[in-house]
């Protein structure tokens, strides 16, 4: 392992132990974390997990790492974190779009993360108190679908090959891992 890499063994670990639903989607957004120096070295700050909703036609975010940046963000959002939903059918979401295209977006700005549930100016309050440059949000296939969304406190010019191998890597582990837990 590079000082930029995490350990996938023990991401996979992590995310064996969950025996339900609400801890595996927690050990989700948590597990990268519990590697200090790996994160820190990757500049990663928040990890979300969204699902498709059938039913609804729209993208739910169902967890939030336990981060300080993300707290930040929860703490000033005019919208509750559950309660802020994307149709899947949005054409300027980049959550939507990865989902539907099944290929991994990126943004500096959050406003393509949150549109239409936040007015841009909102998102991007949201996006300043978390101290965020960067994200990343990656499809998930298994389920009804869904995606990972990877926030950096690092500038784009700085996100290198490994971030991107991370990215990839943990996206894979979390489907196959979601795969056997339905």
């Amino acid at each position: 392992m590079t000082t930029t890499t995490m350990d996938l063994a023990r991401l996979r670990e992590s995310l064996e132990t969950a025996n339900n639903d609400e801890s595996l989607f927690q050990s989700i957004v948590n597990a990268p974390f519990e590697q200090r120096v790996a994160a820190a070295f990757l500049f990663l700050g928040i990890v979300v997990f969204l699902q498709v909703n059938k039913t609804d036609g729209t993208i739910d975010r169902i967890a939030l790492s336990d981060t300080e940046l993300a707290k930040n963000t929860t703490d000033v959002s005019v919208v509750p974190f559950a309660r802020i939903r994307v149709p899947l059918a949005q054409p300027e979401n980049i959550i939507a779009q990865a989902i539907r295209t099944g290929k991994p977006q990126d943004t500096t700005d959050w406003k393509y993360l949150f549109e239409p549930a936040l007015t841009p100016e909102q998102a991007r309050i949201n996006q300043a108190s978390a101290g965020i440059a960067y994200s990343a949000v990656y499809p998930l296939k298994s389920r009804d679908g869904g995606a990972l969304i990877f926030s950096y406190f690092q500038y784009e010019h700085g996100v290198t090959k490994d971030h991107h191998a991370f990215m990839m890597a943990y996206t894979k582990l979390v489907d196959e891992r979601l795969q056997v837990q339905a």
